[in-house]
């Protein structure tokens, strides 16, 4: 006797029904990858270093080669790349140059990570302090050193910048609620002792208040996410010793004389890759 192929019930339809949808659900989950919105300025961008992110704003030298790309490949993530070199934290809100909106236009309800390393261009403090603390060639001047000439206003803007950035972190918060808020820090650009008159203008006490200079900035900077409640990433401890002073070999960061691959006072790609590194094990 042949058997007779019985007919599913109703309630054994639906559960199949349903558990194809949850399946379906949890694979559409599994492959939305989470989304990473990347702010900043030139130390950002990578401005310098091969290759441009095709379609980028010409002005915001972002590099195929910066952190932020560097951090959503090994994550997985989806990148909204918003840094500008040059960008203040003014920016941020409003728009920097042709093609490059307010860097807040790519934060949403959906972003899940944020990086932001922002703050050195406020009150003119990166290029306003080179400028001053340039020397001769030779690294030598009869000039009173920088510090004593520029009357402590770099040390004063940093600590106006504070305000901003405790401003940006509120504005980031209020804009992306779900995100993971990642404060980075900036790399140490100049050594703490000694100078490097054949590859940067500066004398050796200059030198040394221009690196004072940047871990106040860098100081302020883990206050105020402290503060905030958000995560600090310290690059500068793990940068001493691959300063813009160090053979290229060493060197994570190009000096102002003759810099390979990466603009002057800037991180190479090394140095981004160390980065990089920094901001994945905070992740972690």
């Amino acid at each position: 006797m042949r058997l007779r192929r019985r007919s599913a019930t109703p309630a054994i339809v639906s559960a199949s029904v349903a558990g194809l949808i949850a399946g379906a659900t949890a694979v559409a989950v599994a492959d939305d990858p989470p989304e990473y919105v990347a702010l900043g300025a030139s130390f950002s961008a990578g401005v310098g270093i091969p290759s441009p992110v095709p379609g980028s704003p010409s002005g915001c030298g972002r590099s195929t080669s910066n952190f932020p790309r560097t951090v959503a490949e090994e994550q997985g993530y989806r990148l909204k790349d918003m840094s500008c070199g040059g960008a203040q934290t003014r920016h941020l809100t409003t728009s920097q140059t042709a093609g490059q909106p307010p860097q807040f236009d790519g934060l949403s309800s959906t972003t899940d990570v944020v990086t932001m390393q922002i703050g050195y261009n406020d009150g003119n403090v990166y290029s306003g302090s080179i400028a001053d603390c340039s020397q001769t060639a030779s690294g030598s001047s009869q000039l009173a050193p920088c510090e004593a000439r520029t009357l402590g206003r770099y040390s004063a803007e940093i600590q106006v910048t504070a305000a901003n950035i405790a401003a940006a972190i509120a504005g980031v918060k209020d804009r992306a609620p779900s995100a993971r808020i990642l404060v980075v820090g900036y790399p140490a650009v100049y050594p703490q002792q000694g100078n490097c008159p054949g590859r940067n203008p500066f004398s050796a006490p200059d030198t040394a208040f221009l690196d004072r200079l940047e871990v106040e900035l860098n100081t302020m900077l883990k206050t105020q996410a402290q503060s905030a409640g958000v995560d600090f990433v310290d690059t500068y401890g793990p940068s001493v010793g691959h300063d813009s002073c160090k053979p290229q070999s060493t060197r994570w960061v190009e000096p102002y004389t003759n810099p390979i691959g990466a603009l002057r006072l800037h991180p190479n790609a090394k140095g981004h890759q160390q980065v990089a590194k920094a901001v994945l094990a905070a992740l972690d």
